[in-house]
């Protein structure tokens, strides 16, 4: 189980800044810096280089100290190398004994030879590590410990968000990690501060991917929108909006694009106009409304961002509906319907539409200047799956598309980075 971050807010901004200070983060824009699990990162946290200043030594031992006086602990366990170095002026600090635990067992030894130090059954013993990755690295310490029958948890500066709760489950470990931070939050501050580019500014710009992020938690959104952030994509977000709150996550995906905030408001206008608030101290890039609420509606909502960059959309006809289904529910075919809702949203002053790219053609024609964002874009060959009025990414900007909503194409793709580049190429982009 993840436990909530041991560093508030405030507090991880001064540990990045500080791990900065001694020289102990590495990052690179391109992303290729190695793991040791033989991937590519951006952020490397090489708490290690520590040993070359007793002040990192002490700064780095003291944030340690935080959680274990915390947990109360029996002793504590190092996981050598990355803090061999702490693990003395930990000691010090809270004056409890430790235990030092290899990764491999060292031949030839009489004393236990995976373990270094005293521990006894049924006593309390966290390990300590300077980051989790997919958690392998921690099977053998945990299982090492569980033989003898010590109670354990992981205590980690940086949680990497890369699958260790998913290794864990496979090997049937059950070990809590208490971290003071994610790589997410390193990523934040280095982005914030200048020292990192979310991407490339032009190609960023140029960029006419919107990635639908639908029906994801945000664990499960890190890992794809980590890797993609240097391809510029737009990020979509719906049902996350409301599982993780506004507030934090349009600020926390920013970090990796901009982010098209897809509520498909639909209500009085006052009720969107408070809804729209939420979004004001971190506008997105874009932000949805069903045309169908009515002109009053869209313009109290292009009124509650007034002086921001936030383009409001007017959502038409979804595109799982057919023709059938409007002639059910509108009583008109699509085309009459999307032409008819759109008349009404560009009364309330919409900055754009979504529509399918069946219909972007016309609306086009009849607003040259507003921006088309289009759904239900399907390469050739694939499946349709839920979608009814549906195209090609190459026929729906022919047709006068500004953006594409693409979701499952690219992220079902063994390499969702390497699809969008893909598409970028058949769309003559890069």
């Amino acid at each position: 189980m993840s436990l909530a971050n041991w560093l508030t807010p405030e507090e991880r901004e001064t540990v990045c800044h500080n791990l900065l200070r001694y020289g102990l983060v590495k990052w690179d824009n391109a992303r290729s810096l190695p793991l040791k699990s033989g991937g590519k990162t951006d952020i490397y946290i090489n708490l290690r280089d520590a040993r070359s200043t007793s002040e990192a030594i002490g700064y780095v031992a003291r944030q340690f100290a935080n959680p274990l006086f915390r947990l109360n602990p029996d002793r504590f366990a190092e996981i050598p190398d990355s803090v061999s170095c702490f693990a003395g002026p930990i000691s010090g600090l809270l004056r409890i004994p430790y235990v030092t635990i290899r990764e491999q067992a060292k031949a030839g030894r009489v004393a236990k030879a995976t373990m270094i130090g005293e521990a006894r059954y049924d006593e309390f013993i966290p390990m300590i590590d300077d980051v989790v990755t997919d958690g392998a690295s921690k099977a053998e310490p945990y299982r090492e410990l569980r033989r003898q029958g010590i109670r354990t948890g992981l205590v980690v500066l940086v949680d990497r968000q890369q699958g260790w709760k998913e290794k864990f489950k496979e090997l049937g470990i059950n070990l809590d990690v208490w971290a003071g931070m994610t790589l997410h939050d390193v990523r934040r501050f280095l982005i914030k501060e200048g020292l990192m580019e979310r991407c490339d500014r032009e190609l960023e710009a140029k960029n006419p991917l919107v990635v639908a992020l639908d029906g994801k938690s945000w664990e499960e959104i890190l890992p794809i929108v980590d890797p993609l952030r240097t391809t510029g994509c737009i990020l979509k977000v719906n049902d996350l909006m409301f599982g993780k709150g506004m507030e934090s996550l349009i600020p926390d995906l920013s970090v990796y694009g901009r982010v098209m905030a897809d509520l498909k408001g639909h209500d009085i206008p006052n009720t969107l106009a408070n809804i729209c608030k939420w979004l004001l101290p971190n506008p997105p890039w874009a932000v949805t409304v069903h045309a169908s609420g009515g002109a009053k509606m869209v313009a109290a909502v292009v009124e509650a961002f007034k002086g921001t960059p936030t383009k409001v959309l007017a959502v038409t006809v979804l595109t799982s509906l057919d023709a059938v289904d409007c002639a059910g529910i509108y009583v008109r075919q699509p085309r009459q319907q999307v032409k008819s809702l759109a008349l009404i949203a560009n009364g309330g002053g919409a900055h754009g539409f979504v529509c399918s790219p069946k219909e972007v053609g016309m609306l086009k024609g009849m607003f040259p200047d507003k921006t088309m964002v289009i759904p239900g874009i399907r390469s050739a060959g694939q499946d349709a799956q839920d979608q009814q009025r549906v195209d090609t990414p190459e026929a729906a900007m022919a047709n006068g598309a500004d953006y594409l909503v693409m979701g499952r194409e690219i992220l079902g793709a063994p390499d969702p980075v390497a699809k969008v580049g893909e598409l970028l190429t058949r769309l003559k982009v890069i």
